[in-house]
């Protein structure tokens, strides 16, 4: 059966429960921490088999991530999935959702050791515009770029909330910046390295991701990284990430 949190079922003691050091869970802890169920935008849902709570399920306006376990009934979530008006839906890529949609998968990384930084750049914590523009500079296929509206709407009620965090390099410019999707008391995932094309293969993305890294690792955290498939996996190897698993998205035709 899958419940909904509302006035009469607070779910927060399945989430902190099933969010431990778990990138899934990571993410949808963050967002219960940040954007509270009573927004109309916002959803989160627990499965619950024989009295036990076996999956998450956070929706934020039609995205959806979910924390799978081997004692999911994947046929319920499925069925959840294909009625929910979900463009798109990420979980753990060792389950399989039967709905009318693309998958994509990839590796997930973890670390939580600190990592040698010889190399001494200026951190600071940029402004949000700059970030934007600079991951917008630097979008790809695999590098999507929501509306500088709503990006920077998120962002900065997550910043307040302290569910995210976004560090720099730079002098008269921004030249890279790194930022979490997502935080929580014990994990974190990592994403939006971006280097500004005219200053690749100087060392910045390598030193910003150690130096986020340590802050991370220092604070009790596992760092948890997302990757495409052929995107940089040995340069993540070499920072001293491991394999942890892989992901899976689950995509509209139409994105």
């Amino acid at each position: 059966m899958i419940k909904i949190c509302d006035l009469d079922f607070n779910i927060k003691e399945y989430i902190d429960a099933l969010s431990y050091k778990n990138p899934f869970g990571c993410r949808i802890k963050a967002l219960y921490n940040t954007y509270d169920y009573s927004l109309a935008f916002v959803d989160y849902w627990v499965q619950v088999i024989d009295n036990t709570v076996v999956s998450l399920i956070a929706r934020m306006e039609t995205s959806f991530i979910l924390r799978l376990t081997d004692d999911s009934d994947m046929e319920e979530v499925s069925s959840f999935i294909r009625v929910s008006g979900a463009t798109n839906v990420i979980c753990d890529g060792r389950y399989e959702i039967n709905c009318n949609m693309k998958r994509v998968e990839g590796p997930v990384f973890i670390s939580d050791k600190l990592m040698e930084n010889k190399r001494k750049f200026n951190v600071f914590n940029p402004h949000i515009k700059d970030v934007y523009n600079l991951i917008n500079k630097c979008r790809s296929e695999n590098f999507n770029v929501p509306s500088y509206e709503s990006f920077a709407l998120d962002v900065a009620h997550k910043l307040n909330k302290k569910s995210l965090r976004i560090y720099g390099i730079g002098d008269s410019q921004l030249i890279c910046c790194i930022m979490t999707l997502a935080e929580t008391d014990n994990s974190a995932v990592l994403g939006a390295l971006a280097t500004d094309p005219d200053f690749r293969r100087l060392g910045h993305g390598a030193f910003l991701i150690k130096y986020i890294n340590n802050a991370l690792v220092k604070e009790g955290k596992s760092v948890f990284l997302h990757r495409a498939p052929d995107e940089n996996i040995e340069f993540y190897n070499k920072l001293g990430f491991k394999k942890y698993g892989t992901w899976a998205e689950y995509r509209e035709e139409s994105e």
